[in-house]
């Protein structure tokens, strides 16, 4: 268990203290997330053997890993139970951020007092507390790391739970969710902690060279573990509907892409600001969802121009009926009403180039002009754009 720690975790914790890191001092609920998951990805940054050699040869202080650690772990608390007070936007007592402050300062003070002042320091790492893991200051040290972050966890678990009822449904809820599951293991983790730390004794095992072999205990790995990805699940869940989103409209304007070229360039003025090139849409990174509905309503635009410089004397042959002195309703087991325009648009966008009035479209499509709202508009041309890359240049499926 111990390379989840060493390598993955910390892995998993700088990545999103890099993604976020550009919006981390846009306000102060983004300022106290950040400054949360660097100090996690900090202290979780001394497990590895070279940084704790590294960080003991410059102090001088074999186990110094130790105590940073648990610095660590105490501002992470901190900050977070301040990014919930954020979100929250709830008024809170006076001088409740002050008391969180003081009795942050307070136990980070203390840890250092006893690491230094009470703590024997005669083995190397993170781990080399373990050698004396039933000395009374030693548990007394862990007590207090493990009261601190039982506080924190629960007051965060409390504080988010409490307030998912006034988030809007969908993916903001469960990052919401995720958060105070994830407090919810901090407390479970420090109380399995305690009762770990106050019944183990003095277990450790030492090997042949006298040094102490780490205690092992997969519940101590997996619940700190369980927590931080649901703190990363928390925060990353509803930015990841965006970007969900942004994706499915880039798809989407991907698809629609060869029926709008070509009826623009048919009925040039029905588009809005600069004609786009598929290349320059994946390139285009910003909400998308306007410039979709845009394009779906340019191509209805540019069909109703179309329908309006048509000569009414013929109509476009639909599912393999060639008579042109009169348009009949196409049968729906024939072919589908997004076949039916597909097949049209190609006609007049080919008769426009020709000079030549559209040909008049059939008596199916009378009765339709895609959809209602933006949504159903753009399910509708998608359809048809589907099926208008499935004709052949001639028209023919």
């Amino acid at each position: 268990m111990r390379p989840l720690f060493t390598w993955l975790m910390p892995s998993l914790i700088w990545g999103v203290v890099l993604w976020r890191a550009p919006t981390a001092f846009t306000t102060r609920a983004n300022r106290a997330l950040w400054a949360a998951f660097t100090a996690i990805a900090l202290g979780l940054s001394c497990r590895p053997a070279f940084v704790e050699r590294g960080l003991g040869d410059l102090t001088g202080i074999r186990d110094v890993t130790q105590l940073l650690k648990h610095l660590a772990g105490v501002a992470a608390a901190y900050f977070l139970l301040e990014y919930v007070q954020e979100v929250r936007r709830r008024p809170e007592r006076p001088r409740a951020a002050r008391v969180r402050l003081l009795l942050a300062v307070v136990v980070g003070v203390a840890l250092s007092l006893l690491f230094v002042l009470a703590l024997p320091h005669d083995a190397d790492g993170g781990f080399g507390i373990d050698a004396h893991f039933g000395d009374p200051w030693v548990k007394a040290y862990l007590c207090v790391f493990n009261t601190a972050f039982a506080l924190a966890s629960a007051r965060a678990m409390v504080l988010f739970w409490s307030n998912r009822a006034a988030v809007p449904r969908g993916a903001l809820r469960v990052g919401v969710n995720c958060l105070a599951a994830a407090g919810a293991t901090g407390l479970l983790y420090t109380l399995y902690r305690y009762w770990f730390t106050l019944t183990k004794g003095d277990s450790t095992r030492f090997d042949a060279a006298g040094k102490p072999i780490p205690l092992q205990d997969t519940a101590s790995e997996l619940l700190p573990a369980l927590m931080l990805v649901l703190l990363v699940l928390g925060v990353t869940i509803p930015p990841a509907r965006t970007v969900v989103g942004y994706l499915r409209d880039q798809y989407a304007l991907w698809r629609l892409h060869p029926l709008w070229a070509d009826v623009v360039a048919a009925v040039p003025q029905v588009v809005l600001g600069t004609p786009s090139s598929r290349l320059r849409d994946v390139l285009t990174v910003r909400d998308r969802s306007v410039e979709l509905a845009h394009r779906a309503f340019a191509i209805r635009d540019a069909a109703l121009v179309l329908r309006e410089d048509t000569q009414g004397t013929e109509c476009a042959p639909a599912c393999g009926d060639t008579r042109a002195a009169e348009c009949v309703p196409t049968p729906a087991a024939c072919e589908d009403l997004a076949r039916v325009e597909a097949r049209w648009l190609r006609a007049a966008v080919r008769h426009r180039a020709r000079d030549l009035p559209a040909p008049t479209p059939p008596a199916a499509l009378a009765a339709t002009t895609g959809g209602r709202t933006p949504r159903e508009e753009i399910a509708w041309m998608l359809a048809v754009a589907a099926a208008y890359r499935r004709l052949g240049a001639d028209g023919t499926a």
